[in-house]
């Protein structure tokens, strides 16, 4: 039987907003690690192993102006095996990495090369990449109208493993009618 936990007893959690590594007329410039840590989800409750974005479940908050191009370099530092089990028998998962990702930015009007589609994947620190891949740094142009749009992983065959282990986060574009 599992404990029955007292509900309410932790404070709402508010997601940091993550800060730019540099901002200039190119862009604003964001490095986003994608990492193991652990974490307490409730206060009755030991520590909670999570994949993570900058060590943060839900990951940090990315905030961008309409029209303002956000670049962001996600980096895949997770192990190379993964805590949850993992079922090969479909897509051709037998001769894929077991701990692969790609970060998909939900509800964004994105070009293709930075939409994060699930061939695109790639492990840690790049050193196996999808038939997708085609960079690095993933550009959002920023100019539908403000939304709150949610970032997460989308890796083939694996994404719904990813995101139960914690690789979610928000991103805001604010635009004039906000104020």
């Amino acid at each position: 039987m599992s404990p029955k936990l007292e509900k309410f007893v932790d404070p709402l959690q508010i997601m940091k907003t993550l800060n730019p590594k540099e901002t200039g007329r190119g862009g604003t410039y964001y490095e986003v690690r994608m990492q193991e840590f652990q974490q307490k989800l409730h206060r009755d409750l030991p520590p909670t192993r999570l994949w993570g974005y900058n060590s943060q479940y839900p990951g940090p908050t990315i905030e961008a102006k309409q029209g303002e191009v956000v670049k962001v370099k996600w980096k895949n530092n997770l192990p190379d095996k993964h805590f949850l089990p993992v079922d090969k028998t479909f897509h051709h998962l037998e001769h894929m990495p077991e701990v692969r990702t790609v970060t998909h930015l939900h509800g964004s009007e994105t070009r293709p090369d930075s939409d994060g589609y699930p061939d695109a994947w790639f492990t840690n620190n790049f050193k196996e990449v999808g038939e997708a891949f085609a960079r690095k740094v993933y550009e959002y142009p920023n100019n539908q109208r403000g939304a709150t749009l949610w970032y997460h992983d989308h890796a083939m065959g694996i994404t719904r493993l990813n995101v139960y282990a914690g690789l979610a986060g928000m991103y805001i574009i604010r635009d004039e009618q906000e104020k």
